[in-house]
């Protein structure tokens, strides 16, 4: 295969992925900077911290986090919503903010394994493999429960270590975290509800497309808070701050458009065998360690899911007889895997929001992203081969 032949290969697979994935992450950003700009996030988390007491602020801010991705807020929107809270309350209890990035991210993964939801990890494998997005579901809800619980318990661990060893809160220069949560003006957390249930409903209950689902619920709550938005002129702001933020499907892109080289040369057959060897032919671990592998070496989970996806369909479910439903869930639990390892974009970013080192801080990302996460692929992988989906 020529230069020009491998280059026409390769943009091919680029365009085709930005044609399918684009959608997907401009609904992601529209629900994002739209719950962000009403107010409701910072809503949320005031609401939340409120309720549970500063006696319980490890699990107050897991679930503040938690509920934030729930909603389809992007992580870096929700570091930057929950670090002032964090650290106020840190503060108060003397806690280390080193367990803040760990709390954050370890929220996320857990959000991530749910079927059904607006998420891209949801919603990438489910409609590659042709299933619904409610489909496997046993191993969606125990994966994900798995993880709130296990990630969960280890930070309230790691708290009562920190606390023995008496380290504690630790104020930077400049900082003066003080919290208002008497806060007027504020909408009602529950309004987040309305949004959530139009996309849940259209997508699991109507069959409706997830990116379309997410612009309906976009819509709706750009048309429930008009007047905090300013009007048109203000909505138009928001508009182009979500088409911005969707520009990250192009990393992606770059990523399968080499995976599309690949299956056209030589090196496939060659990744294909190592797969099918060190699998032993079953389906779900072949696509265990696939995604795990692409995801660490690019530090993209949603990368590592569409390569697999969009390279190994054929081989996965027709040659090695995979269930789409458990294929697809097993992808969704091992792209939370090995993309979270020390290089990955959102790790440091998420470290550096909290001032907080990878000596400091990663342990607890590494515990609650990758350790915890490879036991729960571990656990689908097993109920996928037992049929149980």
């Amino acid at each position: 295969m020529g230069i020009q032949e491998m280059y026409g290969v390769y943009i091919s697979g680029v365009g085709a992925t930005v044609t399918s994935l684009f959608p997907i992450f401009l609904g992601g950003q529209l629900i994002a900077v739209f719950l962000e700009n009403s107010g409701l996030t910072e809503s949320i988390a005031i609401n939340i911290v409120k309720r549970l007491g500063t006696k319980f602020i490890i699990p107050a801010v897991f679930i503040v986090s938690w509920i934030l991705v729930f909603a389809g807020v992007n992580v870096f929107v929700i570091i930057f919503t929950v670090y002032p809270l964090a650290c106020a309350f840190f503060k108060f209890a003397n806690l280390p903010r080193a367990l803040i990035p760990g709390i954050v991210l370890g929220a996320c993964v857990s959000v991530q394994s749910l079927p059904g939801t607006n998420q891209s990890n949801n919603a990438i494998p489910t409609e590659a493999f042709g299933v619904a997005p409610t489909a496997g579901f046993a191993i969606g809800m125990t994966t994900a429960g798995f993880l709130f619980v296990a990630n969960l318990l280890y930070l309230l661990w790691a708290t009562k270590r920190y606390q023995k060893k008496g380290i504690g809160f630790v104020e930077l220069e400049g900082e003066n975290f003080e919290i208002d949560l008497d806060k007027k003006g504020l909408p009602n957390p529950l309004l987040v509800i309305i949004p959530l249930v139009v996309i849940l409903g259209l997508m699991n209950g109507f069959g409706v497309d997830a990116a379309l689902s997410m612009y309906v619920g976009a819509a709706v709550c750009a048309l429930m808070f008009w007047k905090r938005y300013g009007g048109a002129g203000k909505i138009m702001d928001i508009l182009t701050k979500a088409a911005k933020g969707s520009i990250s499907v192009m990393n992606t892109a770059a990523l399968v458009g080499f995976g599309t080289l690949v299956a056209a040369v030589p090196a496939y057959t060659l990744l294909s065998n190592f797969l099918d060897t060190v699998s032993g032919g079953n389906p779900y671990i072949f696509t265990f360690i696939a995604v795990a592998i692409i995801a660490a070496c690019c530090g993209s989970a949603s990368g590592g899911m569409q390569f697999i996806c969009s390279t190994f369909y054929d081989k996965l479910i027709v040659q090695m007889g995979g269930i789409p439903a458990g294929v697809s869930r097993v992808v969704t639990s091992a792209a939370l895997t090995f993309d979270s390892l020390p290089h990955n974009s959102a790790v440091v970013l998420t470290l550096d929001a909290c001032h907080v080192t990878h000596k400091e801080g990663y342990i607890h990302v590494f515990v609650c992203t990758v350790l915890n996460t490879t036991i729960a692929t571990i656990i689908a992988v097993v109920m996928a081969t037992l049929g149980i989906c």
